[in-house]
């Protein structure tokens, strides 16, 4: 056992979707409670289930650590009250100060507490401070008042340390600890006694919960592929359904239904969506990708016969309702649906959908981004999309297809909406990616025109997500998404469109937007290519305007991370940021064979002029940008005479040529 804290939070049932965020929640949570109790441990480990959160913390110390602490105290000029005060306070007496530099000291030693008389506080703290992302309170009877917050009501706290069973009150949820548990809530009934975290564990799985939710996980994966490969089938991975099938069952049971042959000739995104969101069933496929009749799902309790037929049923009866969908879809026309996009608010102070179509096509240019802007919301108003949002864009280009629209078109209505994210694959298409940033800039100009922000951590409209998206095209789609104008001449065109809406923008936004979407890219940036934020601020304010080019960017970026690795660097940044703070607007180039008066001028001129054409290496920068320091620390730059003046400020200026001509420009 080697003195180990076992804990369990036996709950009502806590929603999937907060499990596997739980899992390294209650992990920090706890690591740093203990460390903060001063606790002595080997390490922590956490496991959660739909109806437990569990703790386990190996070779916890029956003794928090022993602090040593010197404290200083008055000075030894200061009153005997002052003095006396400050040993009462510390419970110290007189013989225990220490004069040093005219004051007192005194070393507090603070002894190490038992752990059994510290759990109860740590159960506390960790209720009250676990970030569940949405609690509860629940009605205390013996203590006529509510519990602390919590996902759901806590029915049980299970707590053993180094094989004991530790007897306490938990104020905040009314309920003193125990040292049982509970199984399977239909496949097990009576209470389990525990002494240990691995006797803890195996009884867990004789009474039909697998405690360990990654292993679960494994488990049904595993299971889901090896059953429908033995039908000669794959199954269709989904992360995200995974997540969740995981989290709804205590002990997974697994099994292979059958789609009714006439659903078939649905679209297989329609099949897959209908299953997933309405019943948790994984599809699969054969190992063409094509649709399979079958599927898998995972259930909480072992199947039979009955069970069999119910799921199969029930799966009919939801497919019959999205292949109805489908034929009414179909039956009408993409056109149709856009001509009722006008009643749809795409919000109160910025119109209806149809006029962000209407301001979108402003800045769309071939004949396919305007097809495509125009039908590329029209899938809002299918019934398919009514019922299942996540299929929007995905409807459209199938809708689109059926009606023999040209297939990039088809394609763009689907990407318009990529990416979703960070992480999410960009369009592949030209159009697609033009749509998506269309779409994206539209959102972003309106709400900044009417003063909606993100603010702190809120961003009830996306906005980071919009803008980081753009950043996204911008520097990574492999053509040219601005098609030759500026950012700021389409952020002038939408404000236009809006205008002519009469919906009045603020018509200064535009640094606003590019600033925004600016320091999207600082961060992207810097994640992507492990940059320091510092780095790409600077190469961001190297260049002369705003509307600068994104790739370009990234490009610099590369460059400056090199190059802040070498030795020198700083110095090179300090000359040219030197050299452009005293040259100001000056503009004059002398030439190579011009005499100049002062020596240490006339042989920084010289250097210059000797690698100015050339390829230096960057140890000869460094060298130049030295004599450059040192020239404006000898000599006066801004002479009185005019001429003498002209002189210093033209080498200075062919110094930041020189610079540029490496690529290299700082800010100034």
């Amino acid at each position: 056992m080697q003195q180990e804290l076992l804990l369990e939070f036996f709950t009502e049932e806590i929603p999937a979707r907060f499990q596997r965020k739980a899992l390294n929640d209650s992990l920090n949570l706890f690591s740093r409670l203990l460390d903060e109790y001063g606790a002595i441990y080997n390490k922590v480990f956490t496991f959660v289930s739909p109806r437990r959160l569990a703790i386990q913390v190996k070779q916890l110390q029956n003794k928090t650590k022993e602090f040593y602490e010197e404290k200083r105290g008055p000075k030894t000029s200061a009153p005997e009250k002052a003095i006396a005060g400050f040993l009462k306070s510390n419970n110290c007496q007189n013989e225990d100060l220490i004069e040093r530099d005219g004051y007192f000291y005194l070393n507090i030693e603070t002894k190490g507490k038992e752990i059994k008389n510290i759990i109860n506080s740590i159960i506390e703290d960790f209720i009250a401070n676990m970030p569940w992302q949405k609690s509860m309170r629940w009605y205390i009877e013996d203590q006529n008042t509510l519990s602390a917050f919590w996902v759901r009501p806590i029915r049980s706290i299970l707590c053993i340390y180094d094989g004991d069973f530790i007897d306490t009150y938990i104020d905040s949820v009314g309920l003193k600890t125990c040292d049982y548990t509970f199984g399977h809530r239909f496949l097990s009934k009576d209470k389990i006694r525990v002494f240990d975290f691995d006797d803890y564990q195996q009884k867990l799985e004789k009474n039909y919960v697998m405690l360990d939710y990654n292993k679960k996980r494994s488990y049904i994966e595993n299971e889901l592929v090896q059953r429908a490969a033995a039908m000669g089938l794959c199954m269709k991975y989904d992360e995200a359904l995974l997540d969740e099938v995981t989290g709804l069952v205590e002990y997974p049971f697994i099994h292979i239904g059958t789609i009714d042959e006439k659903f078939m000739d649905l679209p297989s995104v329609v099949l897959s969506t209908s299953m997933k969101v309405h019943q948790k069933y994984f599809s699969l496929t054969y190992t063409d990708s094509i649709m399979a009749p079958f599927f898998g799902t995972v259930t909480n309790v072992p199947g039979n016969k009955i069970m069999q037929e119910g799921l199969d049923r029930v799966l009919r009866a939801r497919l019959s309702d999205a292949q109805f969908f489908y034929k009414e879809d179909v039956d009408a026309t993409l056109e149709a649906f856009t001509q009722r996009l006008s009643n749809v608010v795409f919000h109160e102070k910025l119109g209806s959908i149809a006029q962000k179509v209407d301001r979108m096509m402003s800045i769309a240019n071939s004949k396919e981004e305007h097809r495509t802007v125009a039908l590329c919301k029209a899938d809002l108003l299918t019934q398919m999309v009514g019922e299942f949002p996540e299929l929007q864009g995905k409807m459209g280009e199938i809708y689109a297809r059926v009606q023999s629209e040209d297939e990039e078109v088809c394609i763009a209505i689907r990407e318009h909406y990529k990416p979703l994210g960070a992480n999410d694959t960009l369009p592949e298409t030209r159009t697609g990616a033009r749509v998506s940033f269309f779409d994206k800039l539209d959102t972003l100009v309106g709400f900044f025109g009417v003063g909606i922000y993100p603010t702190g951590s809120k961003d009830p409209f996306a906005l980071r997500r919009a803008a980081l998206c753009i950043v996204r095209l911008l520097c990574d789609f492999k053509d040219d998404i601005l098609d030759g104008e500026t950012l700021s001449w389409y952020i002038n065109t939408l404000v236009s469109a809006y205008s002519d809406q009469g919906i009045a923008l603020d018509t200064e936004i535009v640094k606003d937007v590019i600033d925004f979407i600016t320091d999207r890219l600082t961060v992207y940036i810097s994640d992507k290519l492990d940059i320091d934020q510092e780095i790409v601020k600077n190469v961001i304010r190297s260049f002369n305007s705003f509307d600068f080019n994104f790739k370009e960017a990234v490009d610099k970026s590369i460059i400056y991370k090199d190059l802040a690795s070498k030795k020198g660097f700083v110095t090179v940044e300090e000359a040219y940021k030197r050299a452009v703070g005293v040259i100001g607007d000056f503009k004059f180039d002398i030439s190579n064979e011009y005499t100049l008066d002062n020596e240490i001028m006339k042989n920084l001129n010289k250097n210059i002029t000797s690698i100015i054409d050339k390829e230096p290496s960057f140890d000869q920068l460094v060298s130049i940008s030295s004599s450059l320091i040192e020239a404006c620390e000898n000599v006066l730059m801004n002479d009185n005479d005019e001429e003498i003046k002209k002189q210093n400020l033209s080498v200075l200026q062919r110094f930041i040529k020189l610079i540029q001509s490496q690529g290299i420009t700082f800010a100034s």
